[in-house]
């Protein structure tokens, strides 16, 4: 894989089982949004070399070669491989954070090991991004203290609503844009109240296939920053996050327009 020069957080650090190495995927993953992680470690078959590229939330490709023999897999059964050597465990670890533009250059530079890649949550290698148990009912006694807080803080634990209009088959994909676009939002100093995503299909003239247009409008509360700068950062999210989406999709999804109300 073709990855970008960049720092490495930690280097030659030793995992020895699964649990490690999601301690340290959070370690490189603060304040960053993704990394690219070399992985040197053993299966029952053999030595294997990874590399491993993730966002925040997923794995978005993974290469595995053979120590001795020089082969290679890429996609779900590098995958499962992978799994195996870090349950199986110690392995050797280089990590290295990545800035968003990072990120998008190497899924760029690794296109097709990307396409092949599912994307699975990094609860899939990690269990320290599995999400935890439901909590048991709440008790009456329970019930009726938080029903005592002021509303205001009630308000701030409710999600923001998400408004999606877009044909069945791109809704998934959409509805996850809302989702982080709340996350980001939140991280920027905007308490979200609505999130509505507009996607539309659209056929250009002269056989130059079809394309997705968006408008994205988000309405909140602003708690911290400037208005400017934090719309600034927010525009830029959604139209880094439509470059990805085009990858997903298969289409150029074209950002029409980007409105805050806050």
């Amino acid at each position: 894989m073709r990855l970008p020069p960049v720092e490495p957080l930690e280097r030659n650090a030793i995992c020895t089982g699964r649990e490690e190495f999601g301690k340290l995927v959070r370690r490189t993953l603060e304040n960053h949004s993704g990394a690219f992680f070399k992985i040197l470690g053993k299966s029952s078959e053999g030595a294997y070399y990874a590399t491993l590229l993730i966002d925040d939330e997923k794995i978005l490709a993974v290469e595995m070669n053979d120590a001795t023999e020089g082969t290679t897999l890429v996609g779900k059964p590098a995958i499962e491989l992978l799994k195996e050597i870090l349950q199986s465990g110690p392995v050797i670890v280089d990590a290295y954070p990545l800035n968003d533009v990072d990120v998008k250059m190497s899924v760029f530079e690794n296109i097709d090991i990307y396409r092949a890649t599912p994307k699975l949550p990094l609860s899939e290698l990690c269990p320290a991004f599995e999400k935890p148990p439901k909590a048991p009912e709440e008790s009456e006694e329970r019930r009726e203290k938080n029903e005592e807080r002021p509303r205001e803080e009630r308000k701030k634990m409710r999600r923001a609503e998400l408004v999606v209009e877009a044909p069945d088959r791109l809704e998934p994909y959409f509805r996850n844009l809302g989702r982080r676009l709340e996350k980001r939002a939140r991280a920027e100093g905007i308490e979200p109240e609505e999130i509505k995503i507009s996607a539309k299909e659209v056929r250009y003239a002269l056989g130059a296939g079809t394309g997705v247009h968006i408008t994205v409008e988000l309405g909140g509360s602003l708690s911290s920053g400037q208005p400017g700068s934090v719309k600034q950062r927010i525009e830029s999210f959604v139209y880094n996050a439509a470059k990805e989406l085009s990858d997903e999709i298969g289409k150029k999804v074209v950002v029409r327009e980007v409105s805050l109300r806050l």
